[in-house]
């Protein structure tokens, strides 16, 4: 049976139940249409996340595909104490060649990544990133690699997965390996094979995730994601969401640390910061495209969200001059 049917026939069943023992009157009674509407997003809830819960749980991954994948760096930067808030498409391996990173991951505690240090960022889970410039040279290097990987034709990794944020002294050394090789040489197969291995030693430092976010606030995140370049309300988000636009407001900032509208513009000047160094559009024209439609505000937005101006951004940044 689908999920949906499975879904379908435990609500039926819960319903059956509730109003006989509960209300005391059959299911299809006159009345009980009156009592089924109230109920029904509850159990609905309810039953979504039970039912999320038990599928990760038994989860066997049988197939991987790395559907995106990207990698890049700067070097010997000076950025002491620069802080960016980013919250990014992909799933995100990060190290520190020289110098380190304090990373928090939405409203979590913050860690310390150390020098040669890595952190790790699930798509779409907000980071507040502060660079620290080595103590010697007084600059900074990194590297990275941004990947988007689907199992099973059907789930993101890192929605199954609760990855370290930060990976221990002891499993560097691997990780510094296959980075190594992953920045000596751009031949696909071999950048492909890497990151698949890379995978591999991720997950055994994870945990499933044994229970997902509140279903209607995913469904928000998804949208935003994929109209991020529109009008976006908190009304729109909240009917998406099943909710009063006052409470998908606290349930949304207890989940993610952050207001939606500032997380919104978060994701979208990530995306600009992206364009910024990849491509040759000017300022206003990657505004506009994010969804933010005034390009003296993004600037603005930008040099708050990033500690520089958009075209400093792109000066520093531009993949030509950046690459490790």
């Amino acid at each position: 049976a689908s999920r949906m049917q499975i879904f379908l026939s435990l609500r039926k069943v819960v319903l059956v139940l509730f109003f006989r023992f509960v209300y005391k009157i059959p299911y299809y009674h006159p009345m009980s249409s009156l009592y089924r509407i109230k109920l029904l997003k509850s159990i609905d809830y309810s039953l979504e996340n039970m039912y999320n819960t038990i599928e990760v749980i038994v989860l066997k991954i049988t197939q991987a595909q790395i559907r995106f994948l990207k990698k890049g760096g700067f070097s010997s930067v000076s950025y002491d104490n620069i802080k960016h808030v980013k919250v990014l498409p992909w799933l995100s391996i990060v190290q520190s060649i020289e110098g380190s990173y304090d990373i928090t991951l939405g409203n979590n505690e913050r860690k310390q990544t150390g020098e040669g240090g890595f952190f790790i960022a699930p798509s779409n889970v907000q980071q507040t990133i502060v660079h620290h410039d080595d103590s010697k040279s007084e600059k900074m290097s990194c590297r990275w690699i941004f990947l988007d990987v689907k199992v099973n034709n059907s789930y993101k990794l890192d929605t199954l997965y609760e990855f370290p944020a930060v990976i221990t002294d002891d499993k560097k050394s691997e990780f510094n390996t296959i980075f190594d090789r992953l920045f000596a040489t751009d031949d696909i197969w071999e950048n492909y094979s890497d990151c698949y291995q890379l995978l591999g030693l991720l997950l055994q430092l994870s945990k499933p995730i044994k229970k997902e976010p509140h279903s209607g606030i995913q469904r928000a995140i998804t949208y935003m994601s994929e109209h991020y370049n529109e009008t976006i309300t908190i009304g729109k988000l909240a009917q998406l969401s099943n909710m009063s636009e006052s409470n998908f407001y606290t349930v949304f900032k207890k989940h993610f640390g952050d207001s939606p509208i500032a997380y919104l513009n978060n994701y979208r000047l990530s995306l600009a910061a992206d364009k910024l160094t990849e491509t040759e559009d000017s300022i206003s024209e990657i505004s506009y495209s994010v969804g933010i439609g005034d390009s003296l505000y993004f600037s603005k937005l930008f040099k708050k969200t990033h500690g520089m101006s958009p075209k400093a951004y792109r000066n520093v940044y531009r993949t030509g001059n950046t690459q490790v």
